[in-house]
């Protein structure tokens, strides 16, 4: 594992984890891909179990149990390989392009695009019970790692210099090593949106092999210090700071700097400014200008909803709001009275927000939710794209609602920019830099203002 304050020297071994003890998975299926590649060992004892073919694990009274659960060559076609009982299994992969496919891995965790999909994993995977369910960690070098980040964050149709920046900013973060959410399980990320995506070698591609091979080594600097080069999918058009979103000091690389080859006379923390810039496509690098809607696709992850991310519009009915509220927050609410914004960063995501309701006991009820997350948590059942919105009360005659005297929406529009925290890269505005002919130093420079890009094994 990383070792937090320690620059590598020369290129490090990560640990990833793929199932997670929250995903609560009792039995996992394997496919072993190259004959005669892997090599299983249980409970650090070499097995005789096949090394190629498919491999069932169940988790039974705190002991694995392996069977193998199709003839594999050399098996007799009516009779299941015996059943061996262990702890951990781990499998050793001897060729470089071998892999293992890992069935019904969660994709997306605590999003609304939360789904399962099988991923192909390089490396030595191992298994074992965390927490009383399986837990399934791939460890491998960390430029294997990268080339298969680059392509599962974003399309493999991504342009180069996007595809080598993408590398730059995963790296720097990896090595950062400051987050370290997982580090009790014993791994240094996991496999998906809450670290970074990694889905094995499911969408590698030449470019973004090369892409690692181009920059390997190579992070971004501020002073002695690798930098936390954060990233998200569009900023909407304004860079968001750190401090706006994650305890701890400033960064002086993540500022509000517009997206784009200028600037804007333009400020998002005032709730009229904000109002016309949502109203707005400005000619930013994540904008239509540079990337029209309907290319957009080619270029996003495979798990990701396909949308417009740039400007885009979300209603939600009093109803819908309420059942929310109190899921989430174990409230009493009958009706939502109102949604004021209190305070906003620099790209006009809410910082801080008000909500008043009135209970199921008629009392009026203010509270006050801070952090662009608990925004975008609480105010829709899917999870916002964005907390840089403007919010908008929904009054129909023949749907007014009336609560002791009180006007009640009776549904709520929000009207937003960007998708994600907003800080560091855009994602979508470095593939505008790139399609324009940005070089990969030019992007993370843009993003990353002040950092140095440095070599360092």
């Amino acid at each position: 594992m990383l070792i937090p304050g320690i620059i590598p020297d020369k290129e490090p071994v990560l640990r990833v984890g793929i199932i997670l003890p929250e995903d609560r998975k009792t039995t996992i299926f394997l496919d072993i891909h190259e004959p005669g590649s892997c090599h299983i060992e249980l409970d650090n004892k070499k097995s005789n179990l096949p090394g190629t073919g498919k491999l069932k694990l169940e988790l039974r009274e705190n002991i694995i149990s392996l069977s193998v659960p199709e003839p594999t060559s050399g098996l007799s076609a009516d009779k299941e390989q015996e059943n061996k009982h262990c702890h951990k299994v781990k499998l050793r992969q001897e060729k470089p392009d071998s892999y293992v496919m890992v069935n019904d891995v969660p994709a997306g965790r605590g999003f609304h695009w939360l789904k399962e999909i099988a991923v192909k994993l390089p490396g030595s995977i191992e298994i074992d019970i965390k927490k009383g369910f399986l837990c399934l960690t791939n460890e491998l070098p960390l430029e294997t790692y990268l080339a298969c980040v680059a392509t599962s964050e974003m399309s493999a149709e991504s342009p180069a210099s996007f595809i080598e920046a993408q590398t730059i900013a995963a790296r720097s973060w990896m090595l950062a090593n400051v987050e370290r959410k997982h580090v009790e399980l014993g791994f240094d990320v996991c496999n998906d949106d809450c670290c970074q995506r990694y889905q094995g070698v499911n969408n590698i591609t030449r470019t973004s092999i090369e892409g690692a091979a181009r920059t390997r080594g190579q992070v971004l600097m501020w002073k002695d210090t690798i930098c936390d080069a954060r990233y998200s999918k569009s900023c909407g058009g304004i860079m968001e700071k750190f401090e706006n979103l994650w305890d701890g000091d400033p960064l002086p690389y993540m500022q509000n700097i517009a997206d784009g080859p200028g600037e804007f006379n333009i400020d998002l923390t005032r709730e009229d400014d904000m109002r016309e810039w949502v109203s707005q496509v400005p000619e930013t690098y994540c904008s239509p200008h540079y990337i029209p809607e309907n290319q957009l696709k080619k270029y996003m992850g495979k798990v990701d909803e396909e949308s417009n991310y740039f400007r885009w519009e979300k209603k939600v009915s009093q109803e819908e709001l309420c059942v929310n509220l109190n899921n989430k927050l174990d409230i009493d609410a009958d009706k939502v009275v109102s949604l004021t914004p209190l305070k906003r960063g620099g790209s006009g995501r809410l910082l801080e927000l008000e909500i008043k309701y009135l209970s199921k006991e008629g009392k009026t009820i203010s509270m006050i939710i801070e952090k662009d997350y608990e925004v975008r948590r609480l105010l829709h059942k899917d999870f916002l794209f964005s907390s840089a919105i403007i919010i908008e009360e929904l009054y129909a005659d023949q749907t007014n609602i009336h609560v002791s005297e009180i006007k009640v929406p009776a549904a709520f529009i929000y009207k937003g920019a960007g998708w994600g925290h907003g800080a560091g890269m855009c994602q979508i505005g470095g593939i505008g830099m790139s399609l324009k002919g940005h070089s990969a130093e030019e992007i993370v420079s843009h993003y990353y203002p002040g950092a140095e890009l440095k070599k360092i094994y």
